[in-house]
Formats: structure tokens, C-alpha cells, sequence
């Protein structure tokens, strides 16, 4: 079956783990299809969990109501039993021209066997988690559709800083838009203030109070970990990690930003390089990396050594047991404030 005029096929299948990409397909289809008048007679909202195949194909190959076209959507498609899931194929070997239909999971679970015959009539969409450059680039993107261009260091830094929430990151564009006013280019120093608004990394902060000396600001991070059983990755509640002993993981990232601070270090003094290529040596986001050098400026080298070697001395007694982890892990933190020479 060719496609129908709009670039609309008469089947859809959109998959994936991130909702916020599925939502947005959704939405694009039925705005090509129904118009808002249209859509409180030709718009029907399915579960593959709880409705029959029958009744969800009885509907789809029912003719439009003062309409072009009928929107049908199924979510949870792959909950659908094997029976439905028969009901359901037969439909799709021979949809109605004047219906979308559309279904939509987080997987493509039984229907992988079926892909072939879907994109025979229709077209699969995976809609997976957007990271790294990509994610920058969504970003940018998506502030150049608000009719603004979002800089190389601003994008990083609020992939960064925000996470990789796509719902979070264009709320949090919005706000920047908003901020600027006319301003045609939006750079980093339009974004830094956001952070305020964000919750700050655990590790990112707890190191920051470590390198600058600053105990009481250090240990309210830690006792905070400790008391909410609390890891944030982000500046983001979402992606805190809840979990009953938050010590091991504390520890190992701990240890993993010395490892991290002391590489930006010696690959900045030994080889003079930018920000821009030490992130593509290491993998990293360039705001990421400029934040290691930033923070390296307040450790030396036998610190960040001594650094390393307190978190796997505090490991090791951990595992013995002997003392309380709670005070262990105050003494490794008094220690590590203790002045050092850059």
C-alpha cells in the first residue's frame, strides 16, 4: 500500500524507551490528521492491556465522522496477548485508508516477529534515550525551533546540569528563551544561573567543598547523602539514585572524580590542550571536563594521589567492619578538607 497524501500511512507502530519522543510523534500525527473540532468524533484512545482486539479494530474500520481521517490509538501494545495480537494482524494486513492507527510501547516484544508485515503497509518508529552529542544536539535544535541559536558551551552545560530528561531540558529552554529577551544567540552565562534552580551533584559538590577546604559545607553534603540514602548524578530529583547503603557508590565516584580531576590535570599541563579535545580524548562533555579543570586548580597532584588511596583505605575498612561506616566515612572527609598546596 503506498502512503497517503500528508505523509500519513494507515499504521503506525512507535516504540521505545523514551516517552517524551513517543508523545511528541503522537501528537505530530494527530495534528496532520484531526483538527481540533474533529477530534471529539474521530479520536479513540485504546490499551492493549484492557480493550479487545475486536473492539479496537471494529472502530478503526469505522468511516470518519465529517472527517478525512479517524485517529485510533493503542497504548501498552505490548501487553496484547497472542489472540488479540491475530485480531489485530489481520487488521493490519488490510488497514482502512481513512484511519491512522497507531500503536505504541515501551518494546516491541511479540510484534518483533511481526515488523515485516507492519512496515509492508505502515512505518516502525523507535524512539530511544538521546545521550551524549546527540542529546547536545537535540538541544540546540530545539532552540533553534524557537527561532534562537544556543551555543556549543550553553548546550553542554545544561545537558549537564539538567540531565537527560527530555521534558526537563525543554522546560528549561523555554525559561532560557524567555530570559533573553531579543537576543539572537544564547551563550553559557545565560544558562549558569539555571543551576540555582536544579539540584547540585552530590559527588560534583561534595568534591568542590573538599577542594576549596570548606568542612562544614562538606560534611552537610555527605550527612545529607547519608541521612536520605541519596545519590544525585544529576541537577535533577529524577535521576537521584534512591538505595539502602549509598557508602559503596559514594565511595567508588568518589574516588572515580580524583581519577578524572588528576587525567584533565596532566593531559592540561603536559599537552597545553583545550577543553573541546581533552573531552573528545576522554569521552566526555566538554562543560564536564571544564568543570575537572576548574576543580583541579584546587589540588595538587600528591593530594589527588593521597585522595585515591584515602577512599580505598576507607573501603577496605568498611569491609572489615571494625568501625561504625558513618564515622569512617566523616574522618575520610575531615581528612581529605585538610589543606593541600596546589
Amino acid at each position: 500500500m503506498t502512503k497517503q497524501k500528508a505523509e500519513i500511512y494507515p499504521i503506525y507502530f512507535i516504540y521505545g524507551p523514551e516517552n517524551y519522543l513517543i508523545e511528541e510523534e503522537i501528537q505530530r500525527l494527530q495534528d496532520q490528521t484531526l483538527s481540533s473540532k474533529e477530534k471529539g468524533l474521530n479520536l479513540h484512545l485504546f490499551s492493549g492491556e484492557e480493550h479487545s482486539g475486536k473492539e479496537i479494530v471494529q472502530t478503526a474500520q469505522t468511516i470518519p465522522m465529517f472527517s478525512q481521517y479517524r485517529f485510533v490509538l493503542v497504548s501498552e501494545a505490548d501487553r496484547v496477548n497472542e489472540e488479540e495480537m491475530e485480531e489485530l494482524l489481520r487488521y493490519i494486513q488490510k488497514p482502512s485508508p481513512t484511519t491512522c492507527f497507531v500503536l505504541c510501547a515501551q518494546t516491541l516484544g511479540l510484534w518483533k516477529k511481526h515488523q515485516a508485515e507492519i512496515e509492508k503497509v505502515g512505518k516502525v518508529i523507535e524512539c530511544t534515550r538521546l545521550k551524549g552529542r546527540n542529546l547536545v544536539s537535540w538541544v540546540k535544535n530545539r532552540m533553534a525551533e524557537r527561532g534562537k541559536k544556543l551555543s556549543e558551551d550553553a548546550a553542554d552545560y545544561l545537558v549537564e546540569v539538567v540531565g537527560d530528561h527530555l521534558h526537563d531540558l525543554d522546560n528549561t529552554l523555554e525559561k532560557a528563551f524567555l530570559s533573553v529577551g531579543e537576543k539572537r544567540t544564547i551563550e553559557l552565562s545565560d544558562v549558569e544561573g539555571m543551576a540555582s534552580e536544579v539540584k547540585i551533584s552530590t559527588v560534583f559538590d561534595l568534591m568542590d567543598a573538599i577542594g576549596h577546604q570548606n568542612l562544614e559545607k562538606a560534611l552537610g553534603i555527605l550527612e545529607k547523602a547519608m541521612e536520605s540514602k541519596t545519590i544525585s548524578f544529576k541537577k535533577d530529583e529524577e535521576t537521584s539514585k534512591k538505595m539502602d547503603d549509598p557508602v559503596p557508590l559514594l565511595l567508588n565516584m568518589m574516588a572515580k572524580q580524583y581519577r578524572n580531576i588528576w587525567r584533565v590535570k596532566e593531559m592540561t599541563s603536559s599537552r597545553q590542550q583545550e577543553s573541546a579535545e581533552i573531552a573528545r580524548a576522554l569521552r566526555m562533555l566538554p562543560w564536564n571536563v571544564k568543570k575537572l579543570m576548574d576543580q583541579g586548580k584546587h589540588f595538587s597532584e600528591s593530594s589527588l594521589r593521597e585522595g585515591i588511596l584515602k577512599c580505598h583505605q576507607t573501603d577496605l575498612s568498611i569491609k572489615r567492619g571494625r568501625v561504625q561506616k558513618d564515622l569512617l566515612m566523616e574522618k575520610l572527609v575531615i581528612d581529605l578538607c585538610r589543606p593541600n598546596t596546589p
